[in-house]
This record gives structure tokens, C-alpha cells and sequence, in this order.
């Protein structure tokens, strides 16, 4: 009988980012995939280096083994800033972040407030 041994792999995150204007009051969604990877996996949101659970209006929701899904239900300002997603296995580390900014109120609230 033949033992074969495979070395570990690392975790992959598939880049996500924010593809629209977020203004405040807006819902965002990043979704944090590792395509590839040994489980079992852990993945984690950061906020500027710091970890997040769900606070400030954020909330992260595991979906099965190899995605977690973040979501802020009402953009302000303060939401403005970096995003990584970390994932773990028992090979190693892998990283990715991707850059979020609110800006004020969006051209349409404007237009229906009568602000020009």
C-alpha cells in the first residue's frame, strides 16, 4: 500500500470589491469567497486592522464552509475606510481588503428634497 502525502494548501480569497457610489443611507454587501484552500477554514472581517463581529451597524454572516458575507444596512460616513477579509487554514494566512467610501447624500435624495 502506497501513503501518499499532499502538501497543504494555502486559502485563496476571490477579489471582491465596491463597484457603485455608496451614500449615506445606502446598504452595502462585500462578499468574502476562498475558492481554494484546505478546511477547516476560519474567516474573519477587519476594519482598519481592527476585528469585527457586528457592530456600527455591521453585521457578518457565515455562508458554509468557504464564504462570509458582510453587510452594512445604513452607510454613514463613518463606515467610510478598509475592509479585509482574512482567511486561515492550517497552511497559512491569506488577506484581502478592498477600500469603502460614503459619501454625503446621494443625487437622487437631493433631487427629491428639492436640494440642488
Amino acid at each position: 500500500m502506497e501513503l501518499l502525502l499532499f502538501d497543504p494548501v494555502m486559502p485563496h480569497i476571490n477579489p471582491f470589491y465596491v463597484d457603485d457610489e455608496i451614500y449615506n443611507g445606502d446598504s452595502v454587501q462585500l462578499n468574502c469567497h476562498v475558492s481554494k484552500g484546505d478546511k477547516p477554514l476560519t474567516i474573519r472581517w477587519s476594519f482598519h486592522g481592527e476585528e469585527l463581529s457586528s457592530h456600527m451597524g455591521i453585521e457578518t454572516t457565515k455562508l458554509g464552509d468557504r464564504s462570509s458575507l458582510l453587510t452594512i444596512t445604513s452607510a454613514m460616513a463613518a463606515h467610510t475606510g478598509n475592509y479585509t477579509c482574512t482567511a486561515i487554514n492550517r497552511a497559512g494566512t491569506t488577506s484581502y481588503t478592498t477600500a469603502l467610501h460614503v459619501n454625503g447624500t446621494s443625487p437622487i435624495g437631493r433631487k427629491n428634497a428639492g436640494i440642488s
